[in-house]
């Protein structure tokens, strides 16, 4: 990937990630997916946070040469796990968790060495990216129940 292609690229998932938290601030306190376990704007934060920190690691491991671990459960298990273990947080403390996280993805991936990317580290890199945040969109705006 070159500066051109990485600057756009930052700039999409900056995008992305302002208009997801858009949506998360103008409903916080109602089920914001329609299906399975509900999660409000704090659920949702709490979750960007984590599969963002573990996203950073494994980003920064892979540059080094290093094997990236497997979860220890399906992803659904570990949304599971990390919202029940992430209930005592206020929607202000998770909003911050994953800021901070979302700030160190932008700092880890626009910190690699162009020699660096190949097609592993483009998947690691767009595994909790935009796509994510979209996903999250689609499922919130299918969501009609605050009208």
């Amino acid at each position: 990937m070159n500066a051109e292609q990485l600057k756009a690229y930052l700039s999409i998932e900056l995008t992305m990630w302002n208009e997801l938290a858009c949506l998360l601030e103008k409903h916080p306190d109602i089920n914001l997916h329609a299906k399975g376990i509900p999660w409000n704007s704090r659920d949702i934060y709490a979750h960007l946070a984590r599969w963002l920190n573990r996203s950073n690691a494994h980003i920064e491991a892979y540059c080094r040469g290093e094997k990236i671990p497997d979860l220890p459960a399906s992803p659904e298990e570990m949304n599971d796990i990390w919202q029940q273990e992430d209930k005592a947080l206020t929607l202000a403390e998770a909003r911050t968790k994953a800021g901070v996280a979302f700030t160190s993805r932008m700092v880890v991936i626009g910190s690699i060495p162009q020699g660096k990317w190949d097609a592993g580290l483009w998947e690691l890199v767009e595994f909790d990216g935009a796509k994510h945040y979209a996903m999250h969109m689609n499922y919130i705006q299918q969501n009609d129940s605050w009208g």
